[in-house]
């Protein structure tokens, strides 16, 4: 399967609707793949520059720490994006491009959420560099990769800020 550039054009204005049993169906937007993809670049570099400033600091590049240094970026990288994602809804990289991680309903995304999207990301790395996630965000038609699948999670543009909020209310009368 190649992707080319008009492919990935043409999809970046699509919606995805979902049924709910309360409310009219939702119409979310995924992000556009290349958003997400420089996303995960940033975040990787700032998970990066973290770990290697805790590998510093303990002393920890010996090659008999190996191991512990590997088990250290795993816990950094699933705090990092747990966290962020948990209380922001967006990580660094993703805050930077505009983007946000809402749930099913289409409210911003939940501690437990997170949590099983984010536990999945080593799943989606298999067998390296996020081909796993890569493939599936490419051929499901929600954009979501297999954390997302299961967390019932959606990577969407986050909503413009008013640049023109209303005034305050006038605080004494």
């Amino acid at each position: 399967m190649t992707l080319d550039k008009e492919h990935l054009d043409h999809d970046d204005n699509k919606e995805v609707t979902t049924e709910t049993l309360t409310a009219p169906p939702l119409h979310i937007r995924p992000a556009q793949i290349r958003k997400r993809a420089a996303a995960v670049i940033i975040d990787s570099v700032t998970i990066g520059v973290a770990c290697l400033t805790v590998i510093s600091i303990f002393h920890l590049n010996m090659p008999t720490q190996l191991g512990f240094n590997i088990f250290l970026v795993a816990i950094v990288t699933f705090l990092y994006y747990f966290l962020f994602e948990g209380l922001m809804a967006s990580t660094i990289g993703k805050r930077l491009l505009s983007l946000q991680v809402v749930g099913p309903q289409g409210d911003l995304v939940t501690f437990r959420e997170s949590f099983l999207r984010n536990v999945f990301r080593f799943v989606d790395w298999l067998p390296a560099l996020y081909f796993l996630g890569t493939v599936l965000i490419h051929v499901s038609k929600e954009r979501r990769r297999l954390g997302d699948i299961i967390a019932r999670t959606t990577v969407t543009p986050a909503p413009e800020k008013d640049i023109n909020p209303p005034p305050a209310p006038f605080l004494f009368h």
